[in-house]
């Protein structure tokens, strides 16, 4: 079968690759849509989990399709021709992270993914076991492939707003306007936020905002914390959500939040990154600061729930649809955004 092959995020080659069957506990899914996801062009990370000499599976995961073939022992939960919406990474729900609540941290969930080694950017995925007990959803027939794919980027958005709520009508400041922040930014409405901000060094993606419902945005280049403040009758956030990953950004969140706040860092800095934390201003302020990875199996119900009963729109960030073809025009229209650019998600059966 025909599949994209990452070399790096300029050098993204179709190439035939193994075409495996499902065996007596698999499903095979035909892969009718994948969005490309920012992790997917985090260059320094995929390029040092390099799997295979030459290059590597462009992994693609957020990933809908028909179900093609099931295994003798999978149960008629999931049968031939159902369309669906599955997830790659899923958890082992027995240790000690899965039994406290946090089963996106578990080991299991972490090194879990689809069969063959180059993710839904291929013209098929082989769902393991495991991944067909906890990892795979029927997609209601008023949700499109398209809009399916935004399951598991909106349930990582759910998933973060866990552990720093914006409920309550509580101030929130969000930093970056890409498609997280827009996600967040909708999930935070729906959680009960107040006084919603985003800030962003582009300002078309900041008008961008503004249309999904931000009640202020702010220009990146400001002094962004002070600007909030003025905003928020002198008040800093309650919530700051990180999800610009530059230490620039940190500084911003660390300035930013109010006495009693809670930081959401988000997206994760270069590993090599280190960014200074002024404790005593954290000690002071009782600030809690918290990260979010993943997503798990009730945040992706949530999250496919919340795009079947448009209490988000995910439609409208649709910007660019690809045939396999030219993967590589996605990938480097999520490294280098222009153009109005939002998500460009992957059409695997389309020349």
């Amino acid at each position: 079968m025909k599949a994209a092959v990452y070399y790096k995020n300029s050098d993204v080659r179709i190439e035939m690759v193994d075409d495996f069957p499902a065996d007596a506990g698999e499903v095979k899914v035909k892969v009718m849509a994948c969005g490309v996801c920012g992790s997917d062009v985090m260059e320094w990370y995929r390029i040092k989990k390099a799997g295979r000499p030459n290059g590597i599976g462009a992994f693609g995961h957020e990933c809908t399709g028909i179900v093609t073939e099931v295994g003798s022992k999978v149960t008629k939960k999931v049968q031939v021709g159902d369309r669906v919406v599955v997830t790659h990474h899923v958890p082992c729900n027995t240790c000690n992270a899965c039994v406290i609540g946090h089963t996106t941290a578990c080991q299991t969930l972490q090194s879990t993914k689809f069969k063959n080694n180059y993710g839904a950017y291929a013209e098929y995925v082989v769902l393991p076991e495991i991944n067909v007990d906890r990892g795979i959803f029927k997609l209601p027939d008023s949700v499109s492939f398209d809009e399916g794919t935004f399951v598991e980027p909106l349930g990582c958005a759910i998933r973060g707003q866990q552990w720093a709520s914006p409920a309550g009508g509580k101030s929130v400041l969000i930093i970056g306007a890409g498609l997280s922040g827009l996600l967040h930014l909708q999930a935070a409405r729906s959680n009960g936020a107040g006084f919603i901000a985003i800030s962003d060094i582009n300002t078309d993606r900041l008008k961008v905002a503004t249309k999904f419902g931000a009640d202020a945005t702010i220009v990146g280049t400001e002094d962004v914390p002070k600007r909030f403040k003025e905003l928020n009758g002198g008040w800093g956030a309650d919530v700051v959500i990180m999800t610009a990953p530059v230490p620039t950004c940190v500084k911003q969140s660390l300035d930013a939040v109010g006495a009693g706040g809670t930081i959401l860092f988000f997206a994760p800095t270069n590993p090599e990154v280190n960014s200074e934390i002024n404790i005593w201003n954290l000690w002071q302020k009782e600030v809690t600061i918290t990260h979010s990875y993943a997503a798990d199996f009730k945040n992706l119900q949530t999250a496919l729930r919340w795009i079947q009963h448009k209490k988000v729109n995910v439609k409208d960030m649709i910007t660019h649809v690809f045939p396999l073809d030219k993967t590589q025009d996605g990938f480097m229209l999520t490294a280098q955004p222009k153009n109005g650019s939002l998500k460009a998600i992957i059409h695997p059966q389309e020349k």
